[in-house]
């Protein structure tokens, strides 16, 4: 039987507090001390130049997410556009993802095969090679991650301090596929083309702000809005304190990156990485770094405080790109799996007693103030395109797949065997699409039904969004 996630971190809290280990791992929090490195990175790459940017961002949301990005990158490397009719995944020139989404890209990024390996045959159908890969990635991804964390946490006493629980996960993605691969091991596999480039976003809880952990060198995510703002007729008309306060806005939606806190990613391990970005309060983490000699620390939670999409990040990086004439266009296709916030709401509304929505949904506190945030953040990159802010001639095109959005048939004989055999008892589409909106973001997914749903639900979306796909990709 299985212990509820609450009840579980109840238990071993109340065992480390019963033991009273004052010294052990209960109380005291990890701290990562790392040498002060001035200057770039020695891993620090530029992307090159190309007419067409072609960009994943991959949302948040747990295994539910990290399921889903799996079956929609083998849905979409089994998609052939362009001049040359490759795979589109052959195509994909950056990556960026939060939480879930990192859970999968990581596993992307580090075991896809290299580049000599086609992705498709003559014939359009994957190859071995590639069969292989997807059906590991699959079943990586619909792994319960919740058992073995909640083990090590055990035999460790961590549960008290969620900072222990972040240690205790990376050490889970160590062992299931990640090693101890490093950010500087990812440079030679960009450098070939054997992976794209990656960009891992957390939070940094001192400012608020977020932080990118990537080989990129620091300018290549840094879009200069404020430069392309200057070259507009009314801009003579911006007042000192105007351009003062727009200026200081702006940098508060740019990425910082190790350079900025004089830390050297290269020597990060990824798994150190996506365990900071799946980092969410409070149940995981912060990951707190410190620079050796200097009383200055960094804590570093989950990406998805600042941007669940991981779409904002891309968009600087492709923005400065387009900027510096390196590139005609850009595509961002925005895997979006996170928790629908909405159903949220629904939920509370037939809940008399308030405190209890923690258990239910203990994401709620953060996603309002991020609901928010995107709200006026889409608002002014809406208004900005249609005022033609951004540099001339540059045309960007995002394409959002939610999970939520697939489409089933109206006699549901398109639905899983396997939700057949659980049975159950759903009468429409709108039945189907309402209980895959409510899979709860975990690290584990409850039911086979749940799990082949995700999948399927990847598929549909990446079918129905083809037409847009292409249209984008070929203009």
């Amino acid at each position: 039987m299985r212990i509820p996630f609450y009840d579980r971190i109840r238990m071993s809290a109340a065992l480390c507090l019963a033991i009273g280990l004052t010294a052990s791992g209960c109380v005291t929090s990890p701290v990562y001390m790392i040498k002060q490195h001035d200057g770039p990175p020695v891993c620090a790459q530029q992307s090159p130049d190309r007419e067409l940017l072609l960009g994943l961002a991959v949302s948040g949301g747990g295994s539910r997410a990290a399921l889903f990005a799996a079956s929609a990158y083998e849905a979409l490397g089994q998609m052939r556009v362009g001049p040359g009719n490759h795979s589109l995944l052959e195509q994909v020139s950056h990556i960026s993802s939060v939480s879930g989404g990192s859970l999968a890209s990581a596993y992307y990024v580090v075991e896809k095969p290299a580049r000599e390996v086609p992705i498709l045959t003559p014939d359009g159908r994957l190859t071995e090679e590639y069969q292989a890969f997807f059906a590991r990635f699959k079943e990586t991804m619909a792994r319960d991650y919740e058992k073995p964390l909640f083990w090590k946490n055990m035999f460790r006493l961590r549960w008290v301090n969620p900072a222990w629980t972040a240690v205790s996960l990376r050490d889970v993605l160590q062992d299931t596929y990640l090693g101890d691969m490093k950010l500087q091991d990812l440079a030679p596999r960009q450098a070939r083309g054997d992976s794209p480039y990656f960009l891992i976003n957390t939070t940094l809880y001192n400012d608020g702000r977020r932080l990118v952990w990537s080989t990129l060198e620091r300018e290549a995510l840094r879009y200069d809005f404020v430069h392309d703002l200057q070259q507009k007729p009314d801009w003579e008309r911006m007042t000192p304190e105007s351009e003062q306060i727009l200026r200081a806005r702006w940098e508060d939606l740019q990425s910082r990156t190790p350079e900025d806190l004089k830390l050297d990613p290269c020597q990060l391990k990824v798994a150190m990485a996506v365990a900071a970005s799946m980092s969410f309060p409070p149940i995981i983490g912060p990951v707190t770094a410190g620079i050796e000699g200097e009383d200055q620390y960094w804590h570093i939670g989950d990406g998805g405080m600042s941007d669940n999409t991981g779409a904002e990040s891309l968009l600087m990086a492709f923005l400065h790109q387009l900027q510096q004439g390196r590139a005609k266009r850009a595509v961002i296709l925005a895997l979006d799996s996170s928790f629908p916030f909405d159903v949220g709401g629904a939920s509370l509304n037939h809940r008399n007693e308030g405190f209890s929505f923690f258990d239910a949904d203990y994401s709620r506190i953060p996603s309002i103030m991020e609901e928010r945030s995107l709200a006026y953040r889409a608002m002014f990159f809406r208004v900005a395109q249609h005022q033609n802010l951004f540099p001339a001639s540059v045309e960007v095109v995002v394409i959002r797949l939610k999970h939520t959005d697939a489409q089933w048939k109206e006699d549901l004989s398109d639905l899983p065997e396997s939700c057949r055999k659980e049975g159950v008892d759903w009468k429409s589409p709108r039945d189907v699409t309402q209980h895959v909106s409510g899979v709860v973001t975990r690290l584990f997914l409850k039911s086979t039904c749940d799990r082949d749903l995700v999948i399927q639900s990847a598929q549909k979306v990446i079918a129905q969004s083809e037409p847009a796909i292409r249209k984008a990709m070929e203009r």
